[in-house]
């Protein structure tokens, strides 16, 4: 709700891929929020390889298989993962 209310204000995702569950919540907001474009990608280097929070990104869906929870856009999720936030933050 604070990423959505105040224009400076951003999130990051770094280290909640090892919380699926809480992943996935959180993300949940952001969808509902529209506040996709305030969230950055965040890896947890050094204690984890870049490709773990990516696969746990990507695979938030899959776990929801056989419920009606609502799922991720995952268009979504690739442009957080692909997007240039230097711009995005007013650093270009």
């Amino acid at each position: 709700m604070t990423i959505r209310k105040h224009p400076n204000v951003y999130a990051d995702l770094s280290a909640l891929h090892y919380r699926p569950f809480q992943l996935y919540q959180s993300l949940t907001l952001v969808q509902e929020y529209g506040a996709w474009d305030k969230v950055l990608f965040g890896t947890d280097f050094p204690f984890t390889a870049v490709n773990a929070p990516i696969d746990g990104l990507r695979g938030r869906n899959g776990m929801l298989e056989g419920t009606a929870l609502p799922r991720l856009k995952t268009d979504k999720i690739e442009e957080l993962i692909f997007r240039d936030t230097l711009p995005l933050l007013g650093l270009d």
